[in-house]
C-alpha cells in the first residue's frame, strides 16, 4: 500500500516495499494546486475495458501498478493513470489537472482519513 504525505504544498506518494519496482516509481509527487479531485472507491468493473499498460505491471487484474493509458497504448490522446493497487485494496482516486497524469489510483490503509486529510489541506490553500 501506499503512503500519502502533504509537503512543502505538494501531495506526495510514496510506494512501499516491492511495489516500487512493480510501479517502476518509488515517488509520484504533484502540486497541490494540480488536485481536482479526490473519492474513495473504485468499482473494478468501472475501468475502462481498452485500459493499456505503458510501463508497470498488470497481474491478471489482481494488481494494477504503474503507467496506463485510457483508450489504448497506442491512442496518444488518452489520459494517463498512474496506479498501484491491489484488486481487496480499498483504493482513493485522486483527479488531476495539467499533469503527466489524469488520475492515481492507489490503494491506502485508511482510505477515508487520507481524502480527508488531502480534503483538508486543499482547502487551506
Amino acid at each position: 500500500m501506499a503512503r500519502v504525505r502533504i509537503e512543502n504544498g505538494q501531495l506526495v506518494i510514496d510506494m512501499k516495499g516491492v511495489r516500487k519496482f512493480f510501479a517502476m516509481k518509488s515517488e509520484v509527487s504533484v502540486p497541490l494546486t494540480s488536485v481536482e479531485s479526490v473519492t474513495t472507491g473504485l468499482d473494478w468493473k468501472e475501468l475502462p475495458k481498452a485500459l493499456d499498460k505503458v510501463i508497470g505491471t498488470n497481474s491478471n487484474e489482481l494488481y494494477y501498478g504503474g503507467t496506463f493509458r485510457e483508450g489504448g497504448f497506442w491512442n496518444s490522446d488518452g489520459d494517463k493513470v498512474f496506479f498501484d493497487l491491489r484488486r481487496k485494496e480499498e483504493a482513493i482516486v485522486i483527479t488531476l489537472k495539467d499533469e503527466e497524469f489524469k488520475r492515481l489510483i492507489i490503494g491506502c490503509e485508511t482510505p477515508e482519513e487520507t481524502v480527508a486529510i488531502i480534503q483538508q489541506a486543499l482547502s487551506s490553500q
